[in-house]
């Protein structure tokens, strides 16, 4: 192995007069390739598999062979590399190909170009037997390409499943069959252009067609570097004389072949109108058989099947769905966008919360994002930016008032929510706040760079179109709390979780909350902390809040404690690692020193501390409540319908225990689905279902998609988990016809079954992209 001053590398098949083995010349390839070599020059003598699997990682491969050539040459050949043969190759060229460009100044023999499923072919000369077999062609790349100069050997193109070959039919060595004996057996896909006599082929499999316009302009664009390739442009103006001298051949799809009818007589006929007369009644066995001789199916349909296909839509929900506590079904809102409903794509948003702009598009972690099938092929669907795409939309319609009083205590996210599904339904609702404003926390506390104020403002004046009689300023003490229950048939409380947690230790009086802190920025209250050494006990998301406030009011630096490890994750603690905050853990806080602003710890540590806030949570302010109303630890006690110890009142939010405020959203819509069945005696709201495994996605029909965002592509990208797309694959796989889609007056659909023709097969179920088909015992 040797290289020159032009980066060649040679590596030699024969050193010393002795044959280099094919594995010990392949290694030596791979080695060459991975020290940087770009262009080799092999000079063979009978090794096998020169030029495969070598991944170029986005650079150009060449390799340049000379000297006899053994099998397998350019097998499982990436993209990027690229072949040069200078004479006749051995059997299974580029076999399995993946990608690489092989082009051979000769003759390639029998198996060449074998279940390729990438790249392209080029042949000087003629092929062997059994060439082009089992080829494919997956969507998301280009077409395998394959061409012959000059003509192929017998079972050419069998079981061919996808992508082109042309056979130029130049100087053929049969001049009488340039295809020959039975090709196209079998052939599900792909196309063949040809040019030449041929003397017969699979006429059940393939349809015999002229060239098209399209077809022509392809095969003249295609012929120029094929034969500049092979040395061959003189036969140019020859070969593109006339779309006249060329057919090809396309594959029958099933229905096409189920529409056929390739047998002449059926075995019943041959066995009564032949071979009987023949041989005589019952044919040559009939005095040793007492049977009719009818004909026992060994493919089973009907009962006689073991399984059966099921055609369960929406029988499982979507990943995103399941994920999201408050269930918004972002695969419905792809469906119709990709209808062309982008009105109502976004508006079907409103129906599940009050504040999509708000909490999907900004301030929520977006668990359907982090559950997306989509991410584990490339990137989620962006859900957020559909979020905020209903920022400007109108409150929904209202359905007929029903008569009957509800009280909602609580105008944060889960008080708003339940108020919100509430009204829609018809109800009359009086909600009671003790703030000036609606918003609860998403008001108070969130900070204005991750939730810009004129987006919540917003969705609050949208919120108030629903006719909700707001009671602002409202504190609800015993008194008060009695007097909403009698004048009401059903009380929600959604008071949240207002009451900062606190640590008792010494100094611990001159430490700041949270909660006050985060409260006192967005009323206006601006700490001067310039210079400053902050330090936040608690490292979850309200601590990297408080952290990145602190760096915009002037921090020198700022440090996030906790005895676990942080429970923070998303925005908050991107933002705050941004701006520089620090996290260090386990630390259990002993005493703030105030006077010599240091805060110690438990383990003998300290830290400089001019400004220390706690960041351990809130705890809610029941103390309003009666007797009969049940709580733990502080929390109110609530069953799986948000029902309280007494059936007239509900809790949801914060109250019943700290969550995200994705989860009081999603509270707030359970809730209300209960409180309107016990109320109107409505149907129940449907139970949550399970969510789709993830192995019944096809993941592989769906390209990695690139772009900027757009409802459109959004929309496109999602896999419709578990939810038909309507893409009709089952029907067309389905070779006995046994699938059938089938409209309803409505606009809707379904797919179903003919039990007389289905034989269980599976394939519907193997193929649906969504999951939706499932085999099951046929009992």
């Amino acid at each position: 192995m040797n290289s020159g001053t032009t980066n060649v590398v040679t590596i030699k098949g024969k050193v010393s007069g002795k044959r280099v083995s094919s594995k010990i010349l392949e290694a030596q390839i791979q080695h060459s390739v991975q020290e940087g070599a770009r262009e080799l020059h092999i000079i063979a003598d009978g090794q096998h598999g020169i030029g495969g699997r070598i991944w170029p990682r986005g650079e150009a491969i060449k390799i340049t062979v000379e000297g006899p050539v053994g099998q397998r040459c350019g097998s499982m050949g990436m993209s990027g590399t690229e072949i040069l043969v200078k004479n006749s190759v051995s059997d299974d060229v580029g076999w399995i190909n993946c990608g690489a460009k092989i082009t051979v100044l000769g003759d390639v023999t029998n198996g060449a170009w074998n279940a390729a499923a990438q790249g392209t072919l080029y042949v000087q000369g003629g092929g062997g037997a059994r060439c082009d077999t089992m080829t494919k062609h997956n969507p998301r790349f280009e077409p395998p390409q394959s061409w012959y100069f000059r003509n192929v050997g017998d079972s050419f193109a069998e079981f061919k499943a996808g992508g082109i070959a042309v056979v130029c039919g130049v100087n053929p060595r049969n001049h009488e069959n340039i295809l020959g004996y039975r090709p196209c057996v079998g052939m599900v896909g792909g196309t063949i252009y040809f040019r030449g006599p041929i003397q017969g082929y699979s006429e059940k499999d393939v349809n015999l067609l002229d060239l098209t316009g399209q077809d022509w302009e392809w095969l003249k664009t295609n012929m120029k570097p094929y034969l500049e390739a092979i040395d061959r442009m003189e036969h140019y103006k020859e070969l593109t004389r006339s779309a006249n001298d060329w057919k090809k051949f396309i594959a029958y799809t099933p229905q096409e072949k189920r529409a056929r009818k390739w047998f002449k007589m059926s075995t019943s006929d041959f066995r009564k109108n032949l071979w009987e007369k023949a041989v005589g009644q019952g044919g040559i066995f009939a005095e040793y058989l007492d049977h009719e001789l009818t004909l026992l199916p060994y493919i089973t349909t009907g009962g006689d099947r073991r399984n059966k296909p099921v055609w369960a839509n929406e029988k499982y929900a979507p990943p995103c769905a399941y994920a999201c506590p408050t269930h918004i079904p972002s695969h419905k809102r792809a469906s119709l966008i990709r209808q062309g409903k982008l009105s109502e794509a976004l508006e079907l948003v409103l129906q599940y919360s009050p504040l999509p702009a708000t909490v999907c598009g900004q301030i929520c972690p977006n668990l359907c994002m982090q559950s997306c099938t989509r991410g584990r092929l490339d990137k989620p669907l962006n859900i957020d930016k559909l979020g905020k795409l209903a920022l400007d939309l109108p409150a929904p319609k209202k359905a007929a008032p029903t008569g009957h009083k509800i009280a909602v205590i609580g105008g944060g996210p889960a008080g708003m929510s339940t108020a919100w599904q509430l009204a829609l339904k018809g109800h009359t609702i009086y909600l009671y706040e003790s703030a000036d404003k609606l918003g609860g926390k998403i008001e108070q506390c969130i900070p204005r760079e991750r939730l810009p104020h004129e987006i919540l403002e917003k969705e609050i004046s949208r919120f108030r179109e629903l006719g909700i009689t707001l009671h602002l300023n409202t504190k609800v003490t015993k008194e008060k709390f009695d007097e909403i229950y009698k004048s009401h048939e059903v009380v929600i409380i959604a008071i949240g979780a207002h009451q900062p947690r606190k640590i008792a230790f010494p100094g611990s009086e001159d430490i700041v909350s949270a909660y006050d802190f985060l409260k006192d920025i967005n009323s206006g209250k601006h700490p001067d902390l310039k210079g400053k050494k902050v330090v936040v006990i608690g490292a979850g998301n309200v601590g990297m809040d408080v952290c990145s406030e602190a760096f915009n009011y002037g921090s020198e630096s700022v440090t996030a404690v906790d005895i676990q490890k942080p429970a923070a994750f998303g925005a908050e603690m991107e933002i705050a690692k941004g701006k520089g905050t620090q996290v260090a853990w386990p630390r259990l806080t002993e005493k703030y020193d105030a006077k010599n602003k240091k805060l110690h710890f438990k383990d003998g540590s300290s830290m400089d501390a001019d400004f220390v806030v706690m960041s351990i949570g809130d705890v809610p302010q029941i103390d309003f409540l009666p007797q009969g109303i049940h709580s733990e630890r502080g929390w109110i006690k609530v069953n799986d319908n948000y029902q309280t110890s007494d059936v007239k009142v509900f809790a949801i939010g914060d109250v019943t225990g700290l969550g995200l405020i994705t989860h009081a959203i999603g509270h707030g819509r359970l809730a209300a689905e209960n409180i309107h069945y016990l109320v109107s005696h409505a149907p129940r709201f449907p139970e949550i279902k399970q969510v789709i495994p993830y192995e019944r996605i096809k993941t592989e029909y769906y390209d990695v998609c690139k772009g900027d965002f757009s409802p459109e592509a959004e929309a496109n990208k999602c896999m419709s988990c578990a939810t038909c797309r309507d893409c009709r694959m089952c029907e067309t796989t389905c070779y006995w016809g046994a699938i059938s889609r089938v409209e309803h007056k409505d606009g809707s659909y379904e797919y179903v079954v003919d039990e007389n023709l289905c034989i269980g097969c599976g394939f519907c179920a193997g193929i649906c992209p969504c999951g939706v088909w499932e085999m099951t015992e046929n009992i």
